[in-house]
Formats: C-alpha cells, sequence, structure tokens
C-alpha cells in the first residue's frame, strides 16, 4: 500500500483550518488528521447503527398497510363465530 496522498484542500476551507489552527495553537494537519478521524468514526458508528435491527420488526405478522387498512381487513376476517358469545 502507498502510504504517499497527495491532495489540495479548497483555498478557503484551507484558510479556515489555517485560522482555526492558529486560535488553537496546533498545526494545520493535526486539525484536519482531527477532523478527519472524526468522520471516519461517524461513518463507522452509522454503519453499525443500521447493521443492527430491530429484535421487533417482523415479529408480528401483518399486512405492510395494517394502519390504513385496519377496518376493511377486520371485516375480512370476521366469521360467524367470531366475537363475544354467552355461555
Amino acid at each position: 500500500m502507498d502510504s504517499t496522498f497527495n491532495w489540495k484542500l479548497e483555498q478557503t476551507l484551507l484558510e479556515k483550518v489555517i485560522n482555526l489552527a492558529s486560535q488553537r495553537g496546533q498545526s494545520p494537519e493535526s486539525i484536519v488528521s482531527e477532523a478527519v478521524r472524526l468522520y471516519l468514526e461517524t461513518q463507522l458508528l452509522e454503519t453499525v447503527d443500521n447493521a443492527v435491527s430491530d429484535p421487533l420488526i417482523g415479529l408480528f405478522a401483518g399486512t405492510p398497510d395494517l394502519a390504513t387498512n385496519s377496518e376493511d381487513i377486520l371485516q375480512q376476517e370476521i366469521t360467524e363465530k367470531s366475537g363475544w358469545t354467552w355461555k
């Protein structure tokens, strides 16, 4: 793996990085390294969060339109023996 990385920062971003580095007493390289590290950590966390599925998803059987068609679905499910009876 080649460790050289040839990249030029946009002029406006470069000026902001230099100003921030000056305010913090750091080098511009350390500011960029910190920003990239934080970005990568965020991306990795988002990837992990997206990969973990909700354990309740798919637990209950039902149609995707249950909320909008609940009355129609109930009507279709009614049989002669549906509901409460007196015993």
